[in-house]
């Protein structure tokens, strides 16, 4: 197969965050793509190793292998470059997921026997190894499991519309292969945590204790990182385990519904690495920026949770504090990263979101 084409696209090359626009072609059997503003910067892939999976409306995500690289190509303009059918690749996706879940089966009591040690160390492929439609249904599960405990707010609806809304403005620069959903929740703690497959959920603590529209926008951004770089399903493989996430999965006739409410519940308690929360801050920073959004509301907001002993109303913190491992350095970075914009909410929109959750009390 010799073709050449003038085909664009965004190239995700895996060390960096920053998007590149790209010109696709494929000729002998191998795709390239080589950036319009460096032709120093590209891939050259076999195109029997590429992998198709459905990005958004109407375009692909092309992947390799293991590797962190991705290729984001318009559907239609893809299957015409690569000569396969709609029908094919959706085959192939199908395959890639019953391959997983056969294969998840067939490790069986050797599996169970490692899952403690083999699956948190295994879990960063994991999880770029899972088919998205496998980690939203996922979600979908663990965030209904979750919102039993976590009653969504009803108090001021267009607060809550406001607070979606600025989740979807966020996540407008992401490459997330999920839709962002944003919903502010009640519990005793101030947190906000990112589940597989998209959805975010904020506490009424937290926003309560949010002092601008620019701090809370800080921590939605945090979040829409972790769900970009899949961290939400690392930590679900990491400390769930993957007989058991196969179980809330697809069931199993294991007890799989208890299962599941035991994990989500325990989900909500979820930690990742000092560099895996570097990395959502850093990702974070940069989708702000996009948004032209001040940055100065996270190093503001870390330094809050950082120093809350100084302050009694903010006792309630210490769950952020617990599960975002070494806020004071990382609030002493925001810091020196912070550029100026405008803010992220109106001030009408800010006391509408502050509204959100407080019809009703506690």
């Amino acid at each position: 197969m010799s073709l050449r084409s003038d085909v664009e696209g965004l190239l995700y090359d895996g060390q960096t965050s920053r998007p590149w626009r790209v010109e696709v072609s494929l000729e002998a059997g191998r795709v390239t793509a080589r950036a319009l503003d460096d032709p120093g910067v590209g891939i050259d892939w076999p195109l029997d190793e590429v992998r198709e999976t459905a990005h958004s409306a109407g375009r692909y995500r092309l992947t390799r292998g293991d590797g962190d690289a991705r290729l984001i190509v318009e559907s239609e303009a893809w299957r015409t470059l690569s000569r396969r059918s709609e029908t094919a690749i959706a085959r192939r996706e199908r395959g890639a997921e019953r391959t997983l879940i056969a294969g998840l089966v067939g490790a069986g009591a050797t599996f169970a026997a490692i899952v403690f040690v083999g699956v948190p160390l295994a879990a960063g492929p994991l999880a770029r190894g899972t088919p998205p439609k496998l980690e939203a249904r996922f979600g979908s599960n663990m965030e209904v499991q979750l919102k039993v405990a976590f009653q969504p707010c009803k108090g001021d609806r267009r607060g809550a519309a406001i607070l979606s809304d600025l989740g979807d403005r966020l996540a407008e620069g992401s490459d997330s292969a999920f839709d962002i959903r944003v919903q502010a929740v009640r519990a005793p703690f101030v947190n906000a945590f990112a589940l597989p497959g998209g959805a975010i959920l904020v506490t009424d603590d937290l926003i309560a204790q949010a002092r601008t529209p620019d701090e809370l926008a800080a921590v939605i951004a945090h979040e829409i990182a972790h769900v970009e770089r899949r961290h939400a399903m690392q930590a679900a493989w990491r400390s769930m385990g993957a007989g058991l996430l196969l179980d809330a999965v697809v069931g199993g006739g294991t007890g799989a519904g208890q299962q599941t409410v035991l994990l989500a519940g325990g989900f909500a308690d979820q930690r990742f690495s000092r560099d895996l929360e570097t990395e959502a801050d850093a990702r974070a920073i940069e989708l702000l920026r996009a948004r032209n959004i001040s940055t100065r509301g996270m190093a503001d907001f870390f330094g809050r949770m950082a120093n809350r002993q100084d302050d009694p109303r903010l006792r309630r913190a210490a769950e952020w504090f617990a599960t975002h491992p070494d806020t004071a350095g990382r609030a002493s970075r925001a810091a020196a990263a912070a550029l100026p914009g405008t803010p992220a909410l109106s001030q009408n929109d800010w006391r509408r979101v502050k509204a959100a959750c407080q019809v009703g009390g506690r």
